[in-house]
């Protein structure tokens, strides 16, 4: 089980990292743009002094990440990156243990369990911000899917694995699906 939990992460971990990726580098963006963006821009750097999540009662919600203006001046990109990966690690590490908390033997179960799960979790992340802020079905739509989607891709991994380091008889008085 161990050797499991370990290349459970190292390649659920990689391939979250990858999926990641993929879609904020290639998929198109999800956010709509302003029609005046130097002007919203303006007006939110001169009232807000950090990042955070702002609200007018006339019914604006806003994100706000301030980024310095200057490419020069730009976060370390590198330790970004290491953080992503960190975390992507710890999911990964998670997923591997819901699947061996399971008797599920099939990849296609795996994947599925796993899928639910993060269609779950999408939903229970995301339905809040949808109900009390407003925010637009798509955002919940689309984040509830992305989990699904990306967790049913690490399932099938994790599953083909799983089926190679943990053998039958270690699952004693589980049915196995």
């Amino acid at each position: 089980m161990r050797r499991f939990l370990i290349a459970g992460t190292l390649l659920g971990g990689v391939l979250l990292f990858v999926l990641n990726w993929f879609a904020a580098a290639v998929l198109p963006p999800r956010y709509k743009q302003f029609m005046n963006a130097g002007a919203v821009v303006e007006a939110v750097r001169s009232n807000t002094t950090s990042n955070d999540i702002y609200a007018a009662p006339q019914g604006l919600f806003v994100a706000v990440s301030l980024r310095p203006v200057q490419s020069s001046d730009s976060p370390n990109i590198g330790a970004r990156i290491i953080r992503q990966c960190l975390i992507e690690f710890f999911v990964a590490f998670g997923l591997s243990l819901l699947l061996l908390a399971t008797a599920v033997r099939s990849t296609f179960f795996a994947a599925g369990f796993l899928g639910l799960a993060g269609l779950i979790a999408g939903v229970e992340t995301h339905f809040s911000n949808w109900n009390w802020s407003g925010f637009p079905t798509s955002y919940v739509l689309a984040g509830s899917g992305y989990l699904f989607a990306t967790w049913f891709v690490v399932g099938l991994a994790l599953g083909t694995i799983r089926r190679k380091f943990v053998p039958q008889a270690n699952l004693k008085g589980h049915r196995a699906i």
